[in-house]
């Protein structure tokens, strides 16, 4: 028998009716904020700042919930919410609580307050005070980097940023875009986004990069650089047609000190050194549009649609034009070469 009530008792010791009134089987704190960033949505919590995507009404549930805490005994819990919206800030939440503590069902009721407050967060602070850790110059040898390349370092860097913050680099973020005479400047928040964009912009256009850190003060007794990531984007850019090697080529891509070339007489990719001499003929960009209107064995009769004078080319091996089909020409000097 239960000392306590006299009722039964399994081992002479309190019942568990008796044991389930002598402690608190859950407590409950009266009020939880949720903290969120009032420029770009994201929420602070215990791990630090993060982004969300998640509806408001399940975020309010979490908090609501995580405000209960169980005793330690309790065995199946079970919090039940109801939200009461008063304002853009102020939500009330009436909570059902269930579980089981020494076989006995239990059931208790609690209301709260779930307020929201904004705080700027580290990434936005980083932003509105013009903090960068490092800038990514696009220029090219030789001549300035065209509007297409520019264009193209673009969407690579923002590709990358994307990437990054994807995978939880909050602090990867691209301040702005700067356009100067001689090409454009990436200025970073991180230097880990400034290498990766790097990196990638001459994986896909070519070229190389040199860094040049500069010391801009100390923090906690450790140097602190901002570095330089200079974009050398090589002197050909793809598509350009050069003359090479007693014959014209395409450029397709460049690699390191290295050129791969469309060959336009046998249709072949060739690779060569970049020192290689070469002569910029044009890019495929400025070829005229022709039409062919008849082919006579290896002969084509292409018509220029805009002066409406026709001639004859050559017909390459590697491409096979039917009449009504359109080629691309570009002239070195009088001959005119398919693209």
């Amino acid at each position: 028998m239960c000392p306590k009530c006299g009722g039964p008792s399994k081992d002479g010791g309190l019942c568990g009716k008796c044991l389930v009134g002598s402690v608190p089987w859950f407590t409950c704190d009266h009020r939880v904020i949720i903290t969120r960033c009032g420029g770009c949505g994201s929420l602070k919590t215990a791990a630090g700042w993060g982004d969300s995507s998640r509806e408001r009404e399940d975020l309010e549930e979490d908090a609501a919930i995580s405000a209960v805490k169980f005793h330690q005994d309790v065995k199946k819990p079970l919090v039940t919410v109801k939200l009461d919206h008063l304002s853009i800030n102020r939500t009330y939440a009436d909570l059902v609580i269930n579980g089981t503590m020494y076989d006995e069902p239990l059931e208790g009721y609690y209301s709260l307050e779930v307020v929201w407050q904004n705080e700027s967060c580290d990434r936005c602070n980083r932003q509105h005070g013009s903090y960068y850790e490092g800038i990514v110059q696009i220029r090219a040898e030789e001549r300035k980097a065209t509007v297409q390349e520019q264009e193209e370092a673009q969407r690579i860097a923002v590709q990358v940023e994307n990437d990054m913050q994807k995978e939880g680099e909050r602090l990867s973020f691209i301040c702005r875009f700067d356009e100067g005479r001689e090409g454009l400047d990436i200025v970073v928040g991180s230097q880990a986004l400034g290498e990766l964009i790097s990196r990638e912009i001459t994986r896909r256009l070519g070229g190389r990069v040199t860094l040049h850190p500069t010391l801009v003060g100390e923090k906690n007794g450790q140097k602190l650089y901002r570095i330089t990531y200079l974009v050398r984007l090589p002197w050909l850019q793809r598509g350009d047609v050069i003359a090479v090697r007693n014959t014209y080529g395409e450029i397709l891509h460049s690699e390191g000190r290295t050129l791969t070339y469309l060959d336009l007489k046998t249709g072949l990719p060739r690779t060569i050194p970049e020192s290689t001499p070469a002569r910029l003929i044009a890019n495929v960009r400025e070829a005229d549009i022709f039409s062919v209107i008849y082919r006579d064995g290896k002969m084509l009769g292409i018509l220029d649609p805009i002066s409406g004078k026709t001639e004859e080319i050559n017909q390459v091996t590697w491409r096979n034009p039917d009449v009504g089909d359109t080629v691309k020409i570009i002239r070195d000097n009088e001959r005119a070469i398919v693209v």
